[in-house]
């Protein structure tokens, strides 16, 4: 079975939620960059990614979502093989958006048929919710 963009996003949205760092990680191909409004963040090995995961979970307990909701807005295939995937983001608390929407977009390759990204562009940073800048 041929792993689907829907599929990728459904697991590095329940990853923040159930949490669940080894599926975080699954998709992930290091070095691994998050690039935000202010600045481009490298993580080069799985103990940055941990500790940059964790952040993250803390965004989450701030901002208690009852719903992340990814929706694809484009899916293209590149020539050198590599895919640029965007979607767009909502996060719901009480029925209320909490952040205004966003849309991102994932640097992925297929790898033994599992899409992972190597990029993260336009992310939001955990720093706008933790106030902790780095990983």
């Amino acid at each position: 079975m041929t792993d689907t963009f829907e599929n990728f996003l459904n697991d590095i949205t329940h990853c923040f939620l159930e949490p669940n760092f080894d599926l975080w990680r699954s998709r992930l191909i290091l070095p691994f960059s998050i690039v935000m409004k202010d600045g481009t963040m490298v993580l080069s090995d799985v103990d940055e990614v941990k500790r940059n995961f964790d952040l993250y979970l803390k965004a989450v307990e701030i901002m208690k979502p009852d719903v992340i909701d990814r929706s694809i807005v484009s899916f293209e295939h590149c020539d050198d093989g590599s895919i640029l995937g965007t979607f767009r983001t909502r996060v719901v608390r009480d029925g209320i958006l909490v952040i205004e929407p966003y849309a991102g977009t994932a640097l992925l390759r297929r790898i033994d048929g599992r899409l992972q990204m190597s990029s993260l562009l336009n992310a939001r940073g955990h720093h706008e919710w933790t106030g902790i800048r780095g990983h």
